[in-house]
């Protein structure tokens, strides 16, 4: 039976580290956001259960999607993904950009282009 409250708990957990990846305070996040301090201190506890828009808001202050927060979590996959997420997480969005086209090239990659330049030079 779905348990939102677990992944709810778990959406906590996930906006803690990369507000620690990206070295912000809950100070810093409460004045991009425009929250009182102690509101956000106790969104970030579990006290309390924010609104969707409140969760929007941190979203953007932060530069991730509501999506990121809500997906399969890193630990499940292991500790090399969980660090490659948490280093995308702090990618400026045209960094993003960049990394998406070389992870493309990537996937089309299969050996035959480095092969047809060797050969090439020989």
């Amino acid at each position: 039976m779905y348990n939102p409250d677990e992944d709810y708990q778990v959406m906590l957990a996930k906006l803690r580290t990369i507000c620690q990846n990206k070295n912000i305070t809950q100070y810093a996040l409460a004045k991009a956001t425009g929250m009182s301090t102690s509101s956000l201190s106790c969104l970030m506890r579990g006290e309390t259960k924010p609104y969707i828009y409140t969760v929007l808001t941190i979203c953007d202050a932060l530069d991730v999607t509501i999506a990121d927060l809500l997906e399969k979590q890193a630990s499940e996959y292991g500790e090399d993904f969980e660090d490659l997420i948490g280093s995308y997480q702090c990618l400026s969005p045209e960094k993003k950009r960049m990394l998406k086209v070389y992870m493309d090239m990537l996937l089309q990659y299969n050996g035959e282009l480095w092969c047809e330049l060797r050969n090439q030079h020989s």
